[in-house]
């Protein structure tokens, strides 16, 4: 072989090696590439489509009340929507994720209820824990791999966790108030509601179970629109287990709270038919028969307003711990 040739060669074997070390870490260097762009600018107001009953509270929220004493606090303007959730008992309150670093929502959680408010956040992505610094009474799940890592009552979540350098936030640090053991219930004076555990979407994800008014609210795990299954910390093989459970153990007829959804204006809300759905579409990884298309992340279709985005399978895949 002569000096072209070992060129050559030696171009390919450092093409290939690159190649290979890109595609180990794809989901890394893809989300460090998504953050180099920055937070997306805020949508104009004569642009945002609210729903019937959905009410501007502020210059960036809106508010609509979804049952006796239980509200919803959407974001609109920001370009995930996301949508946090104040239950109010006869004692104190319960805030479900305080949303977006892009908003200040203790004012309107304020405007809504006089009652202590305890804040419990439905995972720790920087959309549901932006606001955590605007509230003394943070609970958090009693789970073993978050309690072991606050021996001095103050949590920091990882940057994997977090995700907040995709838009440019921090890494916040907060006090922890209280634990909140999952498959118990809190007593806001006379309304019970009950913490499960929900891994999939990370392995922190919790539920709020109120039974007596039929609502269920789930942060990302699911709902309509994309449901994001290949984050760093997301399992496939999770996402399945936990999804049969909750299909076993809630009732026919329950209304399901989403934290995002852009497959329609106003609350994302379904039923127990969208986790049947999820069900059968994260069955068929299981099985080998499910069909997905585009590059990063794939999109395997759910229903018609739902699908969800995995990783690549392969070594060091973020999701597709099933085949």
């Amino acid at each position: 072989m002569g000096k072209t040739g070992i060129r050559i060669f030696i171009g390919l074997w450092a093409l290939a090696m690159l190649l290979g070390v890109a595609y180990l870490f794809r989901t890394p260097l893809m989300l460090q590439l998504v953050s180099l762009e920055g937070e997306p600018p805020l949508l104009d107001r004569a642009d945002v489509v609210l729903g019937d009953r959905e009410l501007w509270a502020d210059a960036f929220y809106t508010v609509e009340e979804i049952g006796p004493d239980t509200f919803v606090i959407a974001e609109p303007l920001y370009h995930q929507d996301v949508h946090s959730y104040l239950l109010v008992g006869s004692e104190r309150a319960l805030l479900i994720d305080t949303g977006s670093p892009a908003g200040k929502i203790a004012p309107v959680v304020a405007s809504l209820t006089d009652k202590p408010v305890s804040v419990i956040s439905s995972h720790l992505h920087y959309d549901h824990v932006g606001n955590h610094d605007a509230f003394d009474t943070i609970l958090m799940p009693d789970l073993p791999h978050l309690r072991a890592r606050v021996p001095d009552g103050v949590f920091t979540p990882t940057s994997d966790e977090h995700l907040g350098f995709v838009e440019g936030y921090d890494v916040p640090s907060w006090q922890v108030a209280g634990w909140w053991e999952p498959d118990t219930d809190m007593d806001l004076g006379n309304r019970q509601v009950t913490l499960l555990s929900i891994p999939g979407h990370t392995p922190d994800s919790v539920a709020i179970w109120d039974k007596q008014a039929k609502q269920f609210f789930m942060g990302d795990y699911s709902g309509d629109g994309a449901i994001y299954a290949f984050m760093p910390n997301s399992s496939l093989r999770t996402y399945l287990d936990t999804t049969r459970r909750l299909v076993a153990d809630l009732p026919e007829t329950i209304n399901i709270y989403a934290a995002h959804g852009d497959a329609k204006s106003g609350v994302p809300v379904t039923g127990l038919q969208s986790l049947r759905d999820l069900e059968t579409a994260l069955a068929a990884f299981e099985d080998g028969t499910a069909q997905g298309t585009g590059v990063w992340p794939r999109a395997f279709t759910v229903n018609d307003t739902t699908s969800i985005l995995t990783d690549l399978p392969g070594p060091l895949s973020a999701s597709r711990d099933l085949p």
